[in-house]
């Protein structure tokens, strides 16, 4: 049986290794170390400061699954008059418990986590395996953004 738990301070190192597994950083990266204070600088402050959420989904005490929202302001609008946003990242379920209804469970508190902190936006950023089940839990596809990046142009 699958349990479900929103992460706590204690889980901070986890936080951090599950964040860089998921982004396929490791000690071999150029930036390893950077990347890897940069991520526990934001989830220790992000968990102190109630600006980031985690959901862990365990099996017999084995993490199988995670999932990770990060609150933000935005300018308020006719549309958001809080201006109080949630932009999920890093669902990952190991691949031997797919299909079993982990993903969505954790989606389902994710949301309802930023919903109780007033967020109107909840967003994120499918992959093709992962749209489905978005769509299923009521995420719409919208134009994508633009991206600052100057250099490129040069």
């Amino acid at each position: 049986m699958t349990d479900y738990r929103y992460a706590t301070y204690a889980d901070l190192d986890f936080l951090v290794e599950e964040r860089l597994r998921f982004i396929k950083v490791g000690p071999t990266h150029p930036n390893y170390a950077d990347i890897r204070d940069n991520c526990r600088a934001f989830f220790e402050n992000g968990l102190k400061e109630m600006t980031c959420d985690a959901v862990i989904a365990e099996d017999n005490g084995r993490c199988v699954g995670t999932a990770i929202a990060f609150y933000y302001l935005s300018v308020p609008s006719s549309r958001n008059h809080t201006g109080r946003n949630a932009y999920i990242t890093s669902v990952f379920v190991e691949p031997d418990y797919r299909r079993q209804g982990i993903a969505s469970e954790m989606l389902r508190r994710i949301v309802s986590r930023a919903q109780a902190y007033g967020c109107v936006n909840i967003m994120l950023t499918a992959t093709e395996m992962g749209k489905p089940l978005y769509e299923k839990l009521g995420f719409i596809q919208t134009p994508g953004a633009m991206l600052y990046a100057p250099e490129t142009n040069a």
